[in-house]
């Protein structure tokens, strides 16, 4: 396996040439760009802001961040998802013409998403100089760590997901079903909170998308540390998704060129 990160690794520029190609091709003659990976969750953080902050009685000042940073991270969980089940098939032409890792095309796919999250994010550190500076030291020193641990996690996600989707065509749909359902049961827009007591306070705590979005909420939106437990969730789903993409190389990528 460890010859297989080496491969990954002399690949490193053809990824980067991906990455920048597919940014390119997405923001083809717009005359925004890239700005547009700030501007869609933003927008849709405020209406859903005022439509559940007025239904749910909450502060908007507060409620409106907490939103907007579950989109952000919402968005790279799920784009890793969705993008990840096409990044094999969309990748077919180069896979044909020469031998690469089957692994890259996935990372690529999260390079892609990591960017967009790291510009969308931008936004919200505006938010904290004007209305929460202090919290703004903080948030310089742990959101690297924070968005690399986002990159650690999606690779395997989107691995795993271009790997079954390429062998069985019908999983990309049931994704989105269980995503969507996933969309529920994680804290995007409500907050654990509301929820002292049932079934879902538990959900909550054993969701690892709950210590996801504390990685980048404590320290943009409290000025605090995330706490050792999510960084140990964090991981420890990054771990057991690795162990299982290493057995889904190991045991199938020399056959997935035949599902093309």
């Amino acid at each position: 396996m460890q010859s297989y990160f080496y491969k990954v690794w002399d690949a490193r520029y053809f990824i980067v040439y991906l990455a920048i190609a597919e940014l390119k091709y997405k923001f083809r003659r717009s005359k925004l760009g890239l700005l547009w990976t700030m501007i869609t969750p933003l927008t849709l953080s405020l209406i859903m802001t005022f439509v559940l902050g007025t239904v749910l009685k909450m502060d908007m000042h507060d409620y409106g961040p907490y939103i907007y940073s579950g989109m952000l991270v919402w968005e790279f969980i799920n784009s890793s998802v969705t993008l990840g089940c096409t990044s094999l098939l969309l990748s077919e032409p180069y896979i044909k013409q020469y031998r690469q890792p089957f692994a890259i095309y996935a990372l690529k796919t999260v390079l892609v998403s990591i960017l967009s999250f790291a510009i969308a994010i931008c936004g919200l550190l505006i938010w904290i100089v004007f209305y929460k500076p202090a919290n703004l030291i903080i948030s310089i020193f742990v959101l690297p760590i924070s968005i690399v641990c986002l990159l650690i996690v999606g690779w395997p996600i989107a691995g795993l997901a271009g790997f079954t989707n390429l062998k069985y065509r019908d999983f990309g749909q049931i994704t989105t079903l269980g995503m969507q359902l996933l969309w529920y049961v994680s804290p995007v827009f409500f907050q654990p909170s509301m929820f002292n007591s049932g079934i879902l306070s538990i959900v909550f705590m054993i969701n690892p998308i709950t210590h996801i979005l504390n990685l980048v909420r404590a320290p943009l939106l409290y000025g605090s540390f995330p706490t050792l437990i999510d960084y140990g969730f964090v991981l420890g789903t990054a771990l057991v998704l690795y162990l299982i993409f290493a057995l889904r190389i190991y045991f199938s990528e020399k056959t997935l060129i035949y599902y093309f």
